[in-house]
Order: structure tokens, then C-alpha cells, then sequence
């Protein structure tokens, strides 16, 4: 009699503790006793996210947040309110974590350690390190080469940083705070190149007035491989296959085409997502 009581405690102990996870809602199940959808990006991160002359948030992170806005709506058939917010990169797991938003879209690389924090849907784009540099010192700027002695502006404490001198020791790396400054310097023509991910510094030139059409990034298969993915909360299956689908539709293929084609967009650049 004593033992059947002490498996019953210990079995009704194992119940509470998990009741909590148990009974959580999913983010579905939230929207649509609430009628709103959590979301943010960064205006940092050009030309994912990035505010317009408006000050208001802009960018093709923007627009995939509203293709899964417009699939919530079919999903749950009812209007469903967008509360999108402008974070910091420092606070895009956080805000994860704590539940203040159901999805972060934006330049963030898929990792293993992250994904111990969090989950992510699928890659909706793949860059990597390369070279930005001016059209005109193409034929001298041999990526196949050592690249001795040539200045090359990097920024600290990133990935590309971490792989791209080990392949070219011989370089002058040039540190320099953001990719803002390193255009700046390729401009003035204090450095040769520019290195970190492509689309970042595409991103970033046509937002400092530049024309990419006088510019051109090698190698053009990128040295390293970043896989971006939307932020999303660990556990919830059902809301990943939904951000999954609007990743992999015609309609995100059609978005894609629109911000970053090669011949026509205002930020060309060959998006892929598988190698």
C-alpha cells in the first residue's frame, strides 16, 4: 500500500511539472483568440529590413512577414492585425524566447548552437563572404591569387572574419566598424575591397547612393555559406509548417524576383537557396 502511494505521488508530481508545457497555447492558438500577430525585424539589416524616407520599416523581410500574415488570415479565416516592430540584433532571440513576438525575419544565419535557443524555418536566402569591389580594379583583384598587401576592409568579430584571413594571410585586413565605414573607404579608394556577406553589401552600397552596376562582388559563388531563416519559437511545429509553406511558395518566389533580380531590382543579386 505504502509503495502504490509513493508511485502515485511521484506520478502526480510528473503531471504538474509538465501540465505547464502541456497546456501552453501555440502561436495559431494565440492569433486567433487575439486577432494579432507578433512580429519584428531590424532596420539595420539592408536590404532585408531598413527604414524608408518615412521612417517607416521597409525591406523584403518586411513583405515575407506579410506573406505570413495573409497565410494566417486564410489558415484561421478572420482578419488578423500585424504588430510589427523594429529590434536590435542584440534582442532578436530574446524577444523569441520571452513570447513578445511570434517571428523575427531578418539576416540572421542558421547554426547549430542557435538552434538550441530556438528553432527557424527553412533558408529563404543563401549568401556568403564576398569581395565588393569597384568594376574598375576587377582584372587586378585576383581572389585566386594571395592578395598580398592589399588593404582589405573587414569587420571584428564576425564569421567572415573568422575564415576569410586564415585563406588569405598576406592581405592588409583594414578593421572597420560597420560595412557603411569599409564603403566609404572603398570609395575613397583607402582600401581595394570590401569583405563580408554579398547581399549585405549590395545592401548597403545602394543605400549609401552607390550604383551596383559600377561595382562587382567575387568570387561570384560565395567563399562561405550563410543560411538565413525566420526566428521562431522552440516546440511549435504546427506555426513552423505554416512559416515553411510561405517560405517555399510561388509567392515568396515572386517576391524574391522582385527585390533582388539580377537585371531589373533595385538590389541585384543571385539569391540562392540550396547548393
Amino acid at each position: 500500500m505504502r509503495n502504490t502511494l509513493g508511485f502515485t505521488a511521484i506520478a502526480l508530481t510528473l503531471v504538474l511539472a509538465l501540465a505547464p508545457k502541456a497546456l501552453a497555447e501555440t502561436v495559431l492558438e494565440k492569433i486567433a483568440r487575439t486577432g494579432e500577430l507578433n512580429a519584428a525585424t531590424r532596420s539595420d539589416a539592408v536590404p532585408f529590413g531598413f527604414l524608408d524616407e518615412k521612417g517607416k520599416l521597409d525591406g523584403y523581410a518586411v513583405d515575407l512577414i506579410g506573406l505570413v500574415q495573409k497565410e494566417v488570415e486564410k489558415k484561421l479565416n478572420k482578419k488578423v492585425k500585424l504588430n510589427l516592430k523594429d529590434i536590435k540584433i542584440s534582442d532578436r532571440f530574446k524577444v523569441i524566447e520571452n513570447g513578445s513576438s511570434d517571428l523575427v525575419c531578418e539576416a540572421t544565419t542558421i547554426t547549430n548552437e542557435r538552434l538550441e535557443r530556438v528553432n527557424f524555418s527553412i533558408p529563404f536566402f543563401i549568401s556568403g563572404a564576398q569581395f565588393l569591389l569597384k568594376k574598375e580594379n576587377e582584372k587586378s583583384f585576383n581572389v585566386n591569387g594571395t592578395l598580398a598587401d592589399i588593404p582589405i576592409a573587414y569587420l571584428d568579430n564576425t564569421t567572415t572574419y573568422e575564415i576569410i584571413p586564415q585563406i588569405y594571410p598576406l592581405a592588409k585586413w583594414v578593421p572597420v566598424k560597420n560595412r557603411q565605414e569599409g564603403i566609404a573607404k572603398l570609395k575613397q579608394g583607402t582600401v581595394k575591397a570590401v569583405v563580408s556577406d554579398g547581399i549585405l553589401l549590395v545592401g548597403e552600397l545602394v543605400k549609401e547612393g552607390g550604383n551596383p552596376k559600377n561595382f562587382v562582388l567575387t568570387p561570384k559563388q560565395p567563399i562561405t555559406s550563410e543560411l538565413y531563416g525566420c526566428i521562431l519559437p522552440k516546440g511549435d511545429q504546427a506555426w513552423k509548417e505554416l512559416v515553411d509553406s510561405v517560405v517555399a511558395s510561388p509567392a515568396n518566389h515572386d517576391l524574391q524576383s522582385e527585390w533582388f533580380d539580377v537585371d531589373g531590382s533595385k538590389f541585384p543579386y543571385l539569391v540562392r537557396t540550396e547548393r
